[in-house]
């Protein structure tokens, strides 16, 4: 198997990873990765707290949230201007959502009877950030109610739990349209993990520009399939761990990924091309 270069998929403390930026950006290095992606859950915040590291390029990246037919569709951006004021003013936005549909849930579930969970611990307990319900999973497990997270999503906070909150955040459309107004390119996430492939036909008639192949949940048939889409459509290809900081989980850093010809193809995509000298 050629050797993993560059992790297009991570996650920090400012979405729902354990690792700061900076702690991350540091375990990238020490993996001997060229390259990296921060794709926090709806958040470009932590883009500004990676020091800069000239044996290591940072791609700045974002995993936005969107639906459609009530379904998730994750859009990663790639090359995304994290400055942009459209994409502040989204972002803002949706971060109040997040929040907002975090603490229904809890009312729910103190509602049913079902635990005791105190909103403003909970709320002092996240902090600032753009937060799911891994991160009330981990709360609660915090708080003893579980003992795994595995655990609380199989008896509290499931799709087909009562306490379910489906998320509306704005569509994949939308979601596409704001990457390319930001400077980026839109890749559609894990295409076989949330069977959202059906969709990339009306994707690509929106603009889409790539799709996540490699991800640890995907097994060779998969990549497959992502790799005959992207030949079809003429699409980009990435790849990624999907890292949250659990490094014995199987989303651990070089379980998926780009390898170094895979790796320049990408570098080839970036609109403004400068970061293609510097790999």
């Amino acid at each position: 198997m050629p050797e993993i270069v560059a992790d297009l998929h991570l996650h920090s403390t400012f979405s729902d990873g354990l690792f700061t930026p900076s702690a991350l950006a540091e375990l990238v290095a020490s993996k001997g990765l060229r390259a990296f992606s921060l794709t926090d859950h709806d958040s470009v915040g932590g883009l500004a707290e990676i020091p800069a590291n000239p044996r290591v390029t940072l791609i700045p990246g974002i995993e936005l949230t969107s639906t459609h037919d009530g379904k998730e569709i994750h859009i990663l951006g790639y090359y995304v201007n994290p400055n942009e004021p459209e994409l502040g003013e989204v972002l803002k936005r949706i971060a109040v959502r997040r929040s907002q549909r975090l603490m229904d849930i809890v009312d729910k579930l103190n509602n049913a009877g079902k635990v005791s969970l105190d909103k403003d611990e909970l709320a002092e307990d996240l902090g600032t950030g753009s937060y799911n319900r891994l991160n009330l999973a981990r709360f609660m497990v915090k708080k003893g109610l579980a003992q795994s997270i595995e655990r609380v999503f199989a008896n509290y906070l499931g799709d087909s739990s009562e306490a379910y909150e489906a998320v509306n955040y704005f569509s994949p459309t939308d979601a596409i349209r704001l990457v390319h107004n930001c400077g980026g390119l839109a890749f559609l996430a894990h295409p076989y993990t949330n069977n959202t492939s059906s969709y990339i036909p009306e994707l690509v008639e929106c603009g889409l520009d790539g799709v996540e192949a490699f991800h640890p949940s995907h097994g060779q048939a998969d990549v497959k399939k992502c790799l005959d889409w992207a030949a079809r459509f003429k699409l980009g290809v990435s790849g990624g761990s999907d890292f949250h900081g659990n490094e014995n989980s199987p989303r651990k850093i070089l379980s998926a990924g780009l390898n170094g010809e895979r790796l320049v193809d990408f570098l080839g995509l970036n609109p403004s091309r400068d970061l293609a000298a510097a790999v």
